[in-house]
């Protein structure tokens, strides 16, 4: 896993800057043990799950464990997840070794990252890139603007 903190990644939440109040949040378990950034959804049990789904959240770092943003979750933890509205900008987890280009589209992929690659299975993109950079070798956090 990449250093988030040296590219100054350390919130999940970062725009857009007018918005007063924080976005929708939801609180749940989580199924497995996810890094925040990850594109989560409720599974059956009521639990976060990584990938998309009919409704999709990010997974928020730990603010009342005071945990870092690359201190995974433990199954079972409860955790809090933004829902992806339109018009925020949130840091994602995005795949390794990816060139991004601002405003191009990124993909959801059934771990939870995203990727640049359309999965040319008729998936939608789920949002945007809101920066230009290539990630490293491992996932990165990269800035997405929601659809």
């Amino acid at each position: 896993m990449a250093n988030h903190t040296k590219w100054g990644k350390n919130v999940i939440f970062c725009g857009p800057a007018q918005m007063l109040e924080q976005p929708l949040r939801k609180e749940s378990p989580v199924a497995s043990s996810p890094l925040p950034g990850t594109i989560v959804h409720l599974d059956a049990n009521g639990k976060f799950a990584a990938g998309p789904g009919d409704v999709s959240y990010v997974l928020d770092k730990d603010h009342l464990g005071q945990e870092f943003i690359d201190t995974a979750y433990t199954a079972d933890d409860t955790a809090t997840a933004f829902y992806c509205g339109p018009g925020l900008i949130l840091n994602v987890l995005t795949d390794g070794e990816q060139d991004i280009v601002e405003d191009a589209p990124l993909f959801a992929t059934a771990g939870g990252t995203l990727t640049a690659t359309d999965p040319a299975d008729g998936s939608t993109a789920i949002g945007h890139a809101a920066e230009t950079l290539t990630t490293g070798t491992g996932s990165e956090l990269v800035a997405v603007k929601f659809i």
